[in-house]
């Protein structure tokens, strides 16, 4: 019995000494709290946004995609480069979170202590200075909503301006998309014959909106002799404000015979002809 108890205490001992990992080291934490995006309101537009994460690199190296606001451990001693970039969930999907590459990063030195905090309340970003902003339209610029129109096909009442303040998402006017048991369809697109986009380019349609009932965001094709439509996503209702980042890139580079586009938006009457409402605002056509 003296010599079983002796061989489980040995046991014992032996492992809490494997257990023991003297390479183990103790992180320092990166806390991170949210972001602020900063725009030129008369070249780039307004500044809302929707990040989700925060994507940070430690001297060029990626150490990990948090969720904000994050408390990131960080196995790291000393002075480092950190660069933090600032994280969509692309195409407003929660499995394609993406670093938006449109918006710059933040770079900053950070001396990482291990067993000790270092707070970021606010990291900061902006557009990059050299994109191509195709379109943008914010429906303040004039009475008729500026650069915007209706295709032929539904009559002009079906897409109004509304200027209630308690359904516009900023400044005095946003886009209102309106169909009833009368009206069954509005289809509107951008002026003019269309845009010329780059392929192989990072190309994105950003937007705020809300509605009451699902509508398409797509592509129109301007052809030579006809148009192609190109629907790109389906969104469903939403009853409060939302910011959106939609991805063209891969319908640009799959339509390789079109030689310009349109961006265009869809909403059918409901079943049985209720009234189906959409408000739009802040619309910008971006590439890189």
């Amino acid at each position: 019995m003296k010599y079983l108890h002796s061989l489980l205490l040995l046991l014992l001992v032996a492992f809490v000494i494997t257990s023991c990992n003297p390479d183990e080291r103790e992180p320092a934490y990166l806390i991170i709290n949210s972001v602020s995006v900063s725009s030129n309101p008369q070249t780039q537009g307004s500044n809302c946004s929707n990040v989700k994460d925060v994507w940070v690199y430690v001297d060029n190296q990626y150490l990990g995609t948090y969720q904000l606001p994050a408390r990131i451990p960080v196995l790291e001693e000393g002075t480092k480069n950190v660069i933090l970039r600032a994280g969509i969930l692309e195409n407003g999907i929660s499995a394609t979170h993406s670093a938006y590459p449109l918006y710059n990063s933040d770079t900053r030195s950070i001396n990482f202590i291990p067993g000790q905090e270092t707070t970021i309340d606010t990291f900061n970003v902006a557009y990059f200075p050299a994109l191509i902003y195709t379109w943008y339209e914010d429906f303040e610029k004039d009475a008729i909503g500026g650069g915007f129109s209706l295709s032929p096909e539904p009559n002009n009442n079906l897409a109004p301006l509304a200027t209630d303040s308690v359904d516009v998402f900023e400044g005095v006017r946003c886009l209102k998309m309106k169909v009833d048991g009368t009206n069954y369809v509005a289809d509107i697109e951008t002026n003019g014959d269309g845009y010329v986009l780059y392929r192989g380019k990072d190309i994105y349609l950003e937007m705020n909106y809300k509605c009451d009932h699902e509508f398409t965001v797509g592509l129109r094709g301007m052809l030579a002799n006809d148009k192609r439509n190109i629907p790109v996503l389906l969104f469903n209702p939403s009853y409060t404000w939302k910011k959106i980042y939609i991805n063209l890139s891969k319908f640009v580079n799959s339509n390789y015979d079109v030689p310009k586009f349109k961006v265009y938006f869809y909403l059918s009457t409901p079943p049985g002809g209720a009234e189906a409402t959409v408000y739009l605002d802040n619309l910008k056509l971006i590439s890189n």
